[in-house]
């Protein structure tokens, strides 16, 4: 029998998140709630800078590896919707790391143009996002292509 009082485990306590967190946070949250209404062009409106930019794996028809500009975002937007009948999507949690949060995303959709018009995808990538004075000023989107 031990004679020694049993020590309390020491208990973690993490710093309180910075204003460079808070604001990629804030950011995130908002594009979750937007995009998981179906509120895509809202979102490009409030939370993209003017010179926002997008990375995309690679060009496709109407979608050019790298877009720049907000006003090009919404009309991409635009153009999406016009051609483009969504079934079904998700937006996952967004993951912060400072300026910048990864968000898991994944879209049931039919288009009516391109290499596969009328044909029903489903498409899942992972989106880094970065986060400037309250905007977004890119986004990279990771996913697989039959590769």
């Amino acid at each position: 029998m031990s004679t020694t009082t049993p020590t309390k485990p020491g208990s973690f306590q993490p710093p309180a998140p910075s204003p460079e967190f808070q604001a990629t946070r804030k950011v995130a949250q908002r594009l979750v709630e937007l995009c998981s209404a179906g509120k895509h062009r809202e979102a490009i409106e409030e939370l993209y800078a003017d010179n926002a930019r997008h990375v995309e794996v690679m060009d496709a028809p109407q979608c050019p590896r790298v877009l720049e500009g907000k006003a090009n975002h919404l009309a991409k937007a635009d153009h999406w919707a016009k051609t483009t009948t969504v079934h079904a999507s998700t937006v996952g949690t967004p993951i912060i790391n400072g300026d910048q949060f990864i968000c898991p995303m994944s879209l049931d959709c039919t288009s009516s143009e391109g290499p596969m018009a009328n044909q029903r995808m489903q498409i899942s990538e992972t989106a880094l996002y970065t986060v400037k004075n309250g905007k977004i000023t890119e986004g990279k989107f990771f996913y697989s292509c039959g590769m």
